[in-house]
């Protein structure tokens, strides 16, 4: 009998260990899906100011016939040639909706897990381990399909997760979200 509880005590601590991973897998792919939006709005904000420099030297030095409104749109213009061809060939917004649906593929698992701990007690060994099995087949599926995250969104996520306490609620929290029961 010791051994049966000892093994699920090591099975629930195993999965116990899976959810918190791919909590911060969730969160790591939403850090970096915002930094990378944030990125590709500086981007294109740069896009922009260097062709509004461009045409306004232009016109100026029609207007004004200096040169160094000339020069100036030049250097603008070139600028906002090499963002223009960037941007074509990197679609940052592309990577942040693979993030995003990544994340959110990961939202449903993380619930499952969290369901998973919390029905532990009540499900036989055999259905524990089948649903673990599945939950890690789903998580190893996404990690196949969705571009993988890095090192700074792993720790903006650890940042989020143990300082911000993003995904979790205070004593009491909850109950103030909720609608007030009548009775």
């Amino acid at each position: 009998m010791r051994i049966k509880e000892s093994y699920r005590e090591r099975l629930l601590n195993q999965i116990k260990e899976a959810c918190g991973k791919v909590i911060y897998t969730y969160t790591s792919h939403h850090k970096l899906a915002d930094r990378l939006e944030k990125e590709d709005n500086h981007l294109k904000l740069w896009q922009i100011v260097f062709t509004a420099v461009s045409s306004c030297g232009l016109l100026a030095k029609i207007i004004a016939d200096n040169d160094d409104y000339m020069l100036a749109a030049g250097i603008a213009s070139v600028a906002s040639l090499v963002l223009n061809l960037y941007a074509k060939e990197y679609k940052m917004q592309n990577e942040v909706n693979q993030h995003r649906s990544a994340a959110n593929e990961l939202w449903e698992i993380r619930e499952s897990y969290i369901s998973l701990i919390t029905d532990f007690e009540v499900l036989e060994v055999s259905e524990v381990r089948q649903k673990r099995d599945e939950l890690c087949k789903k998580v190893s599926d996404i990690n196949k399909n969705y571009p993988a995250t890095d090192a700074q969104s792993y720790k903006d996520a650890q940042k989020a997760l143990k300082e911000n306490e993003e995904q979790t609620f205070n004593e009491g929290e909850v109950d103030s979200l909720l609608p007030r029961g009548k009775g």
